[in-house]
């Protein structure tokens, strides 16, 4: 099984041919938008990170920001700094370089002002354009694929439907030789014990364990018992009464392979196969650590809910270089149905098999991968995106 896709250096591949602008902070915003407006068709990634943070949160911005401007969708990066930011623009044009993305960097302090900084991105952004556009999507296999996965609006129907098609695909492509990640430690709390019992090797397991136990060891300090503060209110109407049974379903998602091991959030796989990667449960944080992680795509599993009569998923993110493929298998959101790539609720209508709706999401999947827009792709809509930090502003 193939798709069509572009080829990169170093043999990675990219499932879309955007040519991206990336501020390292949040005070190139505006040169940002300012220099996109001269280039159609480039990709102004604004973001909220200030220099005011502290080291843990300055590693992890930089680990995202090195990320992003790598990750495989991406033909060429523009880097905006504007001269006096606790991050190294050098070093993460540096290192995004070293993957073989091609790199420009513009310096409103080095450039000489606001408005030539404005003249110098704008022409590297659309020399940048013209050379994207001479690519072309050629035949590629499964194994150059990593994909993202998220849930929401959990339901009791959500591992009867949306969560067996989407662990369809990730099965396929991993046995393909691809990689797939899964993120929100909380939605592995109460059931940690049965992914243990899949983790490829001892090492594996203790990692799993010790970073839930870490994790609900944190909340516990905070003064709240999760176990008790989940489900959302949502969830219960939705039909979920513990986070025992929002946990069980929601690992339906992440298949039946073994898990390779556990990612500190934005890292990158170092092998193929299955991962997860400690991260907050707000999907803003976690699909920027995702497609940090390399994620050409993701599929965001909706169990149904209040949340699925909006175009936007949960958390309100359109992260424009990595597309999200929207399946839900809830009946009730038929009239918004357009809102999705794929409905599943077939199954639980008694229409079709899971088996069945699995196989035809699967070619919906590499259709979407290969080239075909997802419903959000045609949306205008856009958010600034919230780097993650765990401490203080200082």
């Amino acid at each position: 099984m193939q798709f069509l896709g572009y080829e990169r250096p170093g043999g990675r591949a990219g499932i879309r041919n955007y040519v991206q602008i990336l501020p390292v902070t949040s005070c190139a915003n505006e040169l940002a938008c300012e220099i996109a407006s001269g280039a159609a068709g480039a990709v102004p990634l604004l973001h909220n990170y200030g220099c005011l943070r502290l080291k843990p949160d300055n590693d992890r911005a930089f680990r995202t920001l090195v990320g992003l401007g790598s990750n495989p969708n991406v033909a060429g990066a523009l880097i905006l700094e504007i001269g006096c930011g606790m991050l190294e623009p050098d070093r993460i044009a540096n290192e995004i370089a070293a993957t073989g993305t091609p790199v420009e960097l513009v310096s409103v302090k080095a450039a000489g002002g606001y408005r030539r900084a404005i003249e110098a991105g704008t022409a590297a952004a659309r020399s940048m354009l013209a050379k994207a556009s001479l690519q072309q999507r050629v035949p590629l296999p499964l194994s150059k694929l990593s994909v993202g996965v998220k849930c929401g609006g959990s339901a009791t129907i959500s591992s009867a439907a949306g969560h067996p098609a989407t662990g369809h695909v990730v099965d396929t492509v991993i046995d393909a030789g691809g990689t797939v990640i899964f993120s929100e430690t909380a939605e592995v709390i109460g059931a940690e014990h049965l992914l243990a019992k899949r983790a490829a090797n001892e090492r594996v397991k203790k990692d799993l364990l010790e970073t839930v136990d870490r994790f609900e060891q944190m909340i516990i300090d905070y003064g709240v018992d999760i176990r008790g503060a989940q489900p959302m209110p949502g969830n219960i109407l939705n039909g979920l009464t513990t986070i025992e049974e929002k946990s069980l379903g929601a690992l339906v998602k992440t298949g039946t392979r073994p898990l390779n091991g556990v990612l500190d959030y934005a890292e990158r796989p170092s092998a193929p196969g299955l991962y997860l990667m400690d991260s907050p449960a707000w999907p803003v944080h976690m699909f920027l650590g995702m497609a940090a992680a390399g994620n050409q795509v993701f599929i965001f599993s909706l169990g149904g809910g209040v949340c699925g009569l909006f175009p936007s998923q949960p958390g309100a993110l359109r992260l424009p270089i990595v597309p999200t493929v929207k399946i839900t298998g809830d009946p009730t959101l038929k009239p918004e149905i357009d809102f999705f790539d794929f409905y599943a609720g077939s199954v639980i209508e008694g229409r079709e098999s899971k088996e069945s709706a699995s196989a035809r999401f699967l070619e919906t999947f590499i259709d979407i991968v290969s080239g075909k827009p997802t419903t959000q792709e045609y949306s205008s809509y856009r958010e600034i995106l919230d780097m993650y930090a765990a401490g203080p502003m200082t």
